[in-house]
């Protein structure tokens, strides 16, 4: 389901930053934490501070600077060559990765051109949507519509930016002065087989059509009902679509993520802590048996059936 697949990017994520925490890059992890408690006023105040004018309707100047500069990185002009200089971004093995995609090899600037040219306009109705199911709407059609139907065109990018990672020749930390230090531990210490699994299993069980239904837009609604329940719950609303109901459960989901001792955790069984937290509110939200219903026709639909079985 849709609140299945938000928690998989969130744990992937955890496991990064733990792995950060684990050299002592406590801060990273702190930021972390305080995303996870309220991830939409983080993003809408990032956004506000840090990417658009003052009055909401355009790029900062600096942003959209360094989307010029790095535009010719992302959309290189086509050439069997590649040199350490022209590719200081990505690096040559990662443009050598992309370009064996044949057809594919330019959706990462197909995306970049979307996100830029549309982005301003995108984050302006963000950050000025008065629900939070609004909110979700934005995010959803600017992000996570656009990136699911471009992984379901072209599935091989996942493996080619896997190995973009893994395998980094660009300058840019050299260039920057910025320590690689943490970014190496993770690449070093990360299973990214494992990633690469998940994330191929995330395209295969969205990218279909299901009973003349979309996919990508049917599971890409569910993240929109987060922002539902996330109103509901605000209003006081007790209802089945409202986190008032699994309260409890969520508040112990909290102390569970603000638990990561770094002297006497380890990654597993923080992680074990954490999707046992979950497991018990999600038993919660879609078992109990007054509200079964109105989560069935919210929330089960072919799409979400044959995500489950991939």
């Amino acid at each position: 389901s849709g609140i299945n697949a938000e928690y998989g990017v969130i744990v992937f994520l955890l496991s990064c930053l733990a792995l950060s925490a684990a050299h002592h890059e406590e801060e990273l992890f702190a930021q972390f934490q305080e995303i996870l408690g309220d991830p939409i006023s983080w993003l809408e105040n990032m956004v506000r501070e840090n990417i658009l004018n003052e009055d909401g309707t355009s790029f900062r100047p600096e942003i959209m600077g360094t989307l010029i500069v790095v535009e010719p990185q992302i959309c290189p002009t086509e050439s069997k060559k590649c040199s350490p200089q022209e590719s200081w971004l990505l690096g040559c093995t990662c443009r050598k990765g992309f370009r064996a995609l044949g057809e594919c090899k330019t959706k990462p600037c197909e995306l970049f051109r979307h996100l830029k040219d549309n982005g301003a306009a995108s984050l302006s109705r963000f950050i000025n949507a008065q629900t939070y199911e609004e909110k979700y709407k934005a995010l959803v059609d600017f992000l996570i519509i656009p990136f699911s139907r471009a992984f379901c065109e072209c599935p091989g990018m996942i493996g080619a930016s896997v190995n973009c990672a893994r395998k980094y020749d660009g300058s840019l930390f050299e260039m920057t002065g910025m320590d690689r230090t943490t970014f190496d531990n993770l690449v070093h210490h990360l299973d990214w087989k494992t990633f690469k699994t998940v994330l191929l299993g995330f395209v295969k069980a969205g990218c279909e059509e299901k009973g003349a239904l979309d996919c990508i837009a049917d599971i890409a609604n569910h993240y929109t009902l987060m922002g539902t329940f996330i109103d509901n719950t605000q209003r006081g609303d007790t209802g089945c679509l409202s986190m008032i109901r699994f309260g409890a459960e969520m508040e112990n989901m909290g102390r569970v993520m603000r638990s990561f001792d770094m002297e006497t955790d380890t990654l597993k069984s923080f992680l074990n802590r954490l999707v046992d937290a979950y497991l018990d509110m999600e038993k919660v939200a879609t078992c109990d048996p007054s509200c079964a219903g109105e989560i069935r026709d919210n929330f089960y639909s072919c799409c979400t059936k044959h995500s489950w079985r991939s």
